[in-house]
């Protein structure tokens, strides 16, 4: 997978997470490489104009939405005061994880 399928996916993925509509999609036509070389500070050698396509929906299940299996120790006092409390394991650690993530 390259790096413009995975940026573009991630884009329209939290658009639609967030109930936002995407812009409309460019003519190639209409984009002005100097423009964009002048924006970014590229060599024009190193400039190109492409078409970048991605089913949001499938990428999504092999990327944001496939959940993994993690094995984890905590002290056995820890797991008994949980399980008393019916914490949900997985749930909580995900919420911890985000936060820190996101600090």
């Amino acid at each position: 997978m390259n790096m413009a399928v995975d940026c573009l996916a991630g884009y329209l993925y939290v658009l639609e997470k967030d109930g936002e509509d995407a812009p409309p999609a460019s003519a190639m036509k209409d984009i002005s490489l100097k423009s964009v070389v002048k924006e970014l500070g590229v060599d024009t050698r190193d400039a190109f104009v492409n078409m970048v396509s991605v089913d949001v929906a499938e990428y999504a299940k092999d990327h944001f939405e496939k959940s993994v299996r993690k094995t984890l120790t905590i002290p056995a006092w820890l797991n008994k005061a949980a399980q008393e409390k019916h914490i949900n394991f997985s749930q909580t650690l995900q919420e911890a994880l985000l936060a820190k993530v996101r600090s």
